[in-house]
């Protein structure tokens, strides 16, 4: 259990805070994505830098890959809080990468490889798909004991956790209870570490 109180005490201090960054994600369109690949973000909010901070990582939010052979375009399926209509459920979404990579949500972000077959880590990607279809929402107590709602480490964790393999390597993260009602999460960077990830890989950024 890895003890995070002492760097979620000045919560206060950090959610009234706004890091002012000027890079954006590039995407060359040459990646060698799969499906089931994950990918990171971390954006310039405080809520963002909060979660950075506190679990000392570069990225605060993560999402798996899914190709749409419709339209030809990766999208990104993931579980985020505070971009739906004002008064609209927070439901689970997939969008292009280009829009989870928009400037003003991300200014650094990476990809990530999951140790395992393209056949698990394509089902993967499904399960995670079948829970926009179920029209799942946002998981804002962060309970990893509810599965009828999700939060962003919660979804990958589980859509893996459902072919046999955790990406949390049982990490978890000691959380005040007003922030996470079981008192405990998984974060991203607990993911970016696993020794089930292969590697990860940042984009390149450039000066907006």
């Amino acid at each position: 259990m890895v003890k995070l109180a002492e760097l979620l005490l000045p919560l206060a201090l950090l959610l009234s805070a706004c890091v002012e960054r000027h890079e954006t994600v590039v995407l060359t369109g040459h990646e060698a994505f799969r499906e089931g690949d994950l990918v990171f973000r971390c954006g310039s909010g405080a809520e963002s830098r909060m979660v950075t901070e506190a679990s000392r990582s570069s990225y605060s939010h993560i999402g798996i890959l899914h190709y749409d052979s419709l339209t030809a375009r990766w999208m990104v399926v993931h579980a985020v809080p505070g971009e739906a209509e004002a008064g609209e459920p927070e439901y689970l979404k997939s969008e292009p990468i280009e829009e989870f990579y928009v400037a003003d949500r991300a200014f650094q972000g990476a990809w990530a490889r999951v140790d395992c077959a393209d056949s698990i880590a394509a089902e993967a990607a499904r399960y995670a798909l079948q829970k926009v279809a179920e029209r799942v929402e946002f998981d804002n107590d962060y309970q990893l004991s509810d599965t009828t709602l999700l939060y962003c480490t919660e979804l990958v964790w589980q859509a893996y956790l459902h072919q046999g393999i955790d990406l949390s390597d049982q990490q978890r993260h000691e959380v005040p209870v007003v922030v996470c009602k079981d008192g405990e999460c998984i974060f991203p960077s607990d993911i970016e570490k696993s020794t089930k990830t292969i590697y990860v890989k940042p984009f390149k950024t450039k000066e907006q």
